[in-house]
């Protein structure tokens, strides 16, 4: 490979500033810059670069952290920030499709530079956009570019006040009136008002509403999206019928509003059903492509799984960042030496090299499994933009659906723990909030419980291998996946019959025999536990009671009421010793004066509209 100075842009790849961490750069055993080029590609290291000098270079991007502003005025700030990066147009609709994964990149360079910006953008653009992209038809097309013009802004409202993870459970209802073609958009009670949903607080004129469709005759057919106005675009009034209000501050996050929507028999057109799952005629007769409900079912779980391929690339970005400021800090800050008089850098001490390093190589593996998965989604949604209904379509659904569940929750908890230590590592100039580690942690958080609990999540991957596995004992079907990624479970049995059998420390370095190693705890694992739930069932326990009854449980509210002090002192609305969660929470809520206000910089998304495209980076 020619030197990367040579042929190309001389600006693309500038050498560092010289400084302390000279002596480790020389020491390096490769060209940073080859391996830039390599693992990300010149057009991608362009594109980056693009972004960066565009956020450098321009005033409204200046650093002013948000613990130094008010809630509304770091709001304030997020929106015109948000409405700059449409003004820079970075990356157009077109060139979502010529390189899906510029959509991946751009998230992360403005995550990296804010999470809460990112957030507002993602949310709108690529959750809210592709759900209306992927889930609807022709129909709702024109929706597009009114996303991407900002004529509108739009939220995902999929949870609830008392549900998230169980979706199913999902209390909004969806009714549907053949007499006037409408459906009837209603919230039964407080518990099933819309919660958490970001964009929603200030700022979303429309939402992709999740509700269970009932039609005339009373029969459900199940969750379903509709695209509903929820504020006026010109006044950010909310609509006839809508309760929308913000629920305040957050750990972190705080730039973006994360709402609630009330919702009294709001009639909506037919039209307003994103249909390309499921629809209803004029007379209200309940269609769909899906013939099997199994298969229906495993195309929408692909494609509620772009928030959570996102959510991996968030906590990808944020550990990036994480080991980059605790790895730059250990090679320069000195303690101790051989000599009194000499004191060397505390990455050479293999206590720090231990804390830090496994989370530098886990940056490396999961940001390439993150982008893998990306563009394994991408061919699922070209799939159904494309009408394809075949089996290995639906199959695909599925796999994907297991996948970014498990990898969702890897990647996020590994951030954690990751961000954590190299907190820790950079001692007390870690705890300092100017070196950001706790600013990271804080919005960082979040990412094991939106999009799904971690702990749930992984439950539905285990359910997905142990689907496959009942097949494979009850009908003998072979294990194969359209990625496969669940094929060398095909040689279950000889797995298990391996023994771990190495005769030197080069075998175990080798990768195989880790891999190897890999494959035969999985075998083992889903062998156990696909026998300790056979023996739950065979003792009289449903399906049910048999994934729960490993849990010591009825002695756990009791053993609290012992250490916990009066509810004044706990301060916790979700932790009060009436047990009352929901009522004390939604009061909570509701008890802040502003909380059903439109913002008061309302006027720079009605009035104000930014031309996309209008501004250029300064490389």
């Amino acid at each position: 490979m020619a030197p990367p100075g040579e042929g190309r842009d001389a600006a693309l790849l500038p050498e560092f500033p010289r400084g302390p961490l000279d002596t480790y750069r020389a020491r390096a055993s490769f060209s940073w810059k080859e391996l830039a080029l390599f693992a990300e590609g010149e057009d991608m290291l362009r594109f980056k670069k693009t972004i960066y000098s565009a956020l450098e270079n321009d005033p409204l991007f200046a650093r002013s952290p948000g613990a130094h502003l008010s809630l509304e005025k770091y709001r304030e700030l997020n929106f015109l920030r948000c409405k700059r990066i449409f003004e820079y147009d970075f990356l157009s609709v077109g060139g979502m499709f010529e390189n899906p994964l510029k959509v991946s990149t751009l998230t992360q360079c403005l995550g990296m530079y804010d999470w809460s910006l990112a957030a507002k953008y993602l949310l709108h653009t690529l959750v809210f956009g592709s759900a209306v992209f992927s889930s609807g038809s022709e129909r709702h097309f024109a929706y597009i570019q009114k996303i991407f013009s900002m004529e509108i802004f739009g939220c995902f409202a999929l949870t609830e006040l008392s549900h998230g993870s169980n979706a199913k459970a999902i209390r909004t209802t969806a009714h549907y009136n053949p007499a006037t073609e409408e459906f009837i958009i209603h919230s039964p009670d407080f518990e099933a008002a819309k919660f958490w949903i970001g964009n929603m607080g200030k700022t979303a004129t429309h939402a992709v509403v999740f509700a269970q469709l009932y039609v005339p005759g009373g029969q459900c057919h199940g969750l379903h999206a509709f695209i509903i106005q929820i504020r006026d675009p010109k006044t950010l009034l909310p609509m006839p019928g809508v309760m929308v209000g913000d629920i305040g501050k957050k750990l972190g996050l705080n730039g973006l509003d994360n709402g609630f929507a009330v919702f009294h028999k709001v009639r909506v057109p037919r039209q307003s059903l994103l249909n390309r799952m499921g629809d209803i005629t004029p007379e209200g007769t309940y269609v769909s492509p899906f013939k099997d409900a199994r298969q229906r079912l495993g195309a929408s779980l692909g494609s509620l799984s772009w928030g959570r391929v996102a959510i991996m690339g968030m906590a990808v970005a944020n550990l990036k960042l994480a080991v980059s400021i605790a790895v730059r800090f250990s090679a320069t800050r000195r303690q101790f030496g051989p000599t009194e008089d000499e004191e060397i850098p505390v990455l050479e001490y293999q206590t720090q090299q231990w804390r830090l390093l496994p989370y530098l190589a886990a940056a490396y593996a999961l940001d390439h499994f993150s982008k893998s998965l990306f563009l394994d989604l991408v061919e699922f949604q070209r799939g159904l933009a494309a009408g394809d209904r075949s089996a290995r379509q639906a199959e695909l659904g599925r796999e994907i659906h297991a996948l970014a569940s498990a990898g969702k929750s890897l990647a996020s908890w590994t951030a954690q723990q990751g961000i954590q230590e190299c907190r820790e590592a950079c001692g007390g100039h870690g705890y300092l909030a100017v070196n950001r580690l706790g600013v990271l942690r804080d919005d960082n958080d979040p990412n094991s419980t939106y999009e799904g609990d971690n702990n749930v999540l992984l439950q539905q991957t285990s359910n997905y291998l142990l689907g496959l596995l009942a097949c494979r004992v009850q009908d003998g079907a072979c294990f194969r996946s359209p990625l496969k990624s669940v094929d060398f479970l095909d040689s279950y049995p000889s797995i298990l019959d391996q023994r771990f059998e190495v005769s030197s420390v080069a075998d175990c370095l080798d990768s195989a025999v880790a891999l190897a190693a890999y494959k035969w705890l999985v075998c083992y694992l889903l062998r156990e536990t696909h026998e300790k739930l056979n023996q739950e069932k065979r003792s009289g326990s449903d399906d049910f009671e048999a994934r729960n009854n490993c849990q010591l449980k009825d002695d756990a509210v009791a053993l609290v009421d012992v250490i916990a002090p009066p509810d004044f002192v706990l301060g916790s609305p979700i932790g009060r010793a009436d047990g009352e969660l929901y009522k004390n929470l939604w009061g909570a809520v509701l008890q802040d004066s502003k909380v059903l206000e439109r913002a008061s910089w309302w006027p720079e998304f009605s009035v104000n509209k930014p031309v996309t495209g209008s501004l250029k980076s300064k490389l």
